[in-house]
């Protein structure tokens, strides 16, 4: 009775062990449930896994909601574009900051336990950039492209300027003509000659000329003495001022019809132009009443009706 006794005390002790224990887990489990994250925090920051074990399991990298908080496929929370990574291998919470070109390098331990998550986004990388590289390349290519046609198109106009054609203005002269009894009489001929800032002076001055070959086959003639030159023209009120040089004066070859004649030649040419309805003659300057040593008179300005 003795031993029976003696046995059912050691298995209700070992039950009350058991409960114990138990009681004990139950109550664990409680702690740990309800101050997991702070748990979870202190061994991540004490790497307690990695000191103890060497490695770190999988539900340590997980977050509370599940899912991973670095890129499927990588095992590592790492940021192409200026992550932070550990400093060293033993852990400690210590980051150092990588930017730039540095945070391409991946170490080759890295790499391996990460598969081709860390490859895939560096080429991903490299694939958004290189485009942008290239566009710039184009568009600059397009803008020195369009400009040289234009600095080309300004060279050539610098260099070769528009060549202008001068204007031409045709004129009315007057020559005379000699008759088989002797009388002479007005003929009138046209030329072209460059338009100017003086056409009086140059119109008098073709007339001076004398007939060109072609008017002197229709018989036209002057008889304004050789030698006679125009020293200056201007056109006052209607009347145009005339100096010639003193070989207008010497007409010793037709007389009275000669004077007549040379100032009706010039009185004629002049009042072409609308803006002169009289000549008044000078002679070296000089204001004369008459014309050579039979007096014709130029005292005052003559027009076509004195002829």
């Amino acid at each position: 009775m003795a031993k029976k006794a003696g046995k059912n005390n050691k298995k209700k002790s070992n039950y009350l062990l058991i409960t114990f224990w138990f009681l004990i887990f139950i109550l664990m489990m409680v702690v740990f449930f309800v101050k997991r994250n702070q748990i979870k925090q202190n061994l991540e920051d004490t790497d307690f896994f990695g000191r103890v074990f060497g490695t770190t399991p999988e539900f340590m990298n997980k977050s509370d909601n599940g899912k991973s908080e670095g890129k499927p496929g990588t095992g590592m929370n790492l940021d192409l574009l200026g992550a932070k990574e550990p400093s060293g291998n033993s852990g400690g919470g210590k980051y150092t900051e990588v930017t730039g070109t540095e945070a391409n390098k991946v170490p080759e331990s890295e790499m391996q336990k990460s598969g081709t998550g860390v490859a895939e986004a560096a080429n991903q990388k490299k694939t958004e950039t290189l485009p942008l590289d290239s566009e710039k390349k184009t568009n600059s290519a397009n803008e020195s492209t369009a400009k040289k046609p234009e600095t080309t198109s300004q060279s050539k106009t610098q260099e070769t300027p528009a060549v202008q054609v001068p204007k031409k203005t045709e004129v009315t002269l007057y020559f005379v003509s000699i008759d088989s009894d002797g009388s002479v009489s007005r003929k009138s001929s046209r030329r072209t000659l460059q338009k100017s800032d003086s056409p009086l002076t140059d119109s008098i001055n073709e007339l001076l000329k004398g007939p060109s070959l072609d008017e002197k086959g229709k018989e036209l003639m002057t008889l304004i003495p050789a030698g006679t030159r125009l020293l200056g023209a201007s056109v006052k009120n209607g009347t145009a001022t005339l100096n010639f040089n003193e070989a207008f004066e010497i007409n010793q070859t037709f007389g009275v019809e000669g004077y007549i004649a040379q100032l009706m030649q010039i009185v004629y040419t002049a009042t072409e132009f609308s803006t002169v309805r009289s000549v008044q003659f000078l002679i070296e300057g000089e204001k004369k009443d008459y014309l050579g040593s039979e007096g014709q008179w130029i005292g005052t300005p003559l027009a076509r009706s004195s002829f």
